[in-house]
């Protein structure tokens, strides 16, 4: 099992603690509400054949990683198991197959791909969350949001990005912008131009940072400006033109109208 800083992991999960003990709470419980934030790692438990428990599960694993063709019981099997690689074929099995799946059934083996650290999972996992998550099971749900977050926790910009938008979008974790932020953050830190651009529009639209000035997007959008994709460049660049720009003041529909005194000679 691979283990991450426990410092770290800490320090990473104060916020999200400070999200959810704050400020007043529907009574419905929202998947978040689940989110085990206690030492996340990636739950590596088979990581050699002989990590099996039986020879036919073994045979089985190394039938898969040797190429040959194997069938989808086996696969599942392997998965219910713990090995994330045959989770993540599994997974892709199913949704080549078309099949409807309402339940989640293929976002639940790409979580657990993305549990073991197969980081290739994410994006998947996060296309079905995104387009049908909203009728997932709460127990569905946290699994999944679970998995996003160990990835995003250990690093893998990319989940803390998608799970940033996420939670802005309210789809299909329920909307949450300081998550939202915090994610966006946290993706924005690995000098990620595309979430350092999301981190700086999201603060555009924060009272607080504008009273401050917009400080926290100025800062967010210099560094999406300064990334090496254009269409990202462009739009940071005139988004901090945009901000720049001096403000008309409102208007006083009470105030007398300006006399020019030229005009009364």
């Amino acid at each position: 099992m691979v283990r991450f800083p426990p410092v770290l992991v800490a320090l990473a999960l104060i916020p999200f603690a400070g999200a959810v003990a704050a400020g007043p709470r529907d009574a419905s419980p929202r998947p978040t509400d689940f989110v085990v934030q206690v030492d996340f790692v990636f739950d590596n438990k088979v990581r050699r054949t002989k990590d099996l428990p039986t020879a036919a599960l073994r045979a089985a694993r190394r039938q898969m990683i040797s190429g040959a063709p194997i069938g989808g019981n086996k696969l599942r099997l392997l998965a219910d198991a713990g090995d994330g690689l045959a989770a993540f074929r599994y997974a892709k099995l199913l949704q080549e197959g078309g099949t409807p799946d309402p339940t989640g059934a293929i976002a639940h083996y790409y979580a657990i791909a993305a549990y073991t650290g197969r980081a290739f999972a994410v994006a998947p996992l996060a296309r079905l969350l995104k387009a049908e998550g909203s009728g997932y099971s709460a127990s569905r749900l946290r699994h999944c949001l679970n998995a996003m977050t160990v990835q995003a926790l250990s690093g893998n910009a990319d989940a803390a990005v998608l799970l940033g938008e996420m939670y802005a979008d309210g789809v299909p974790f329920g909307q949450d912008m300081l998550q939202a932020q915090q994610f966006l953050a946290m993706g924005a830190g690995g000098e990620n131009p595309k979430a350092a651009l999301n981190l700086g529009l999201a603060l555009m639209n924060d009272p607080d940072d504008a009273a401050a000035g917009h400080v926290g997007a100025l800062s967010a959008l210099q560094v999406a400006a300064a990334g090496s994709d254009l269409s990202v460049r462009v739009t940071a660049e005139n988004l901090l033109r945009l901000l720049a720009a001096p403000q008309e003041p409102a208007s006083d529909p009470t105030a007398s109208p300006a006399i020019n005194p030229e005009a009364s000679q």
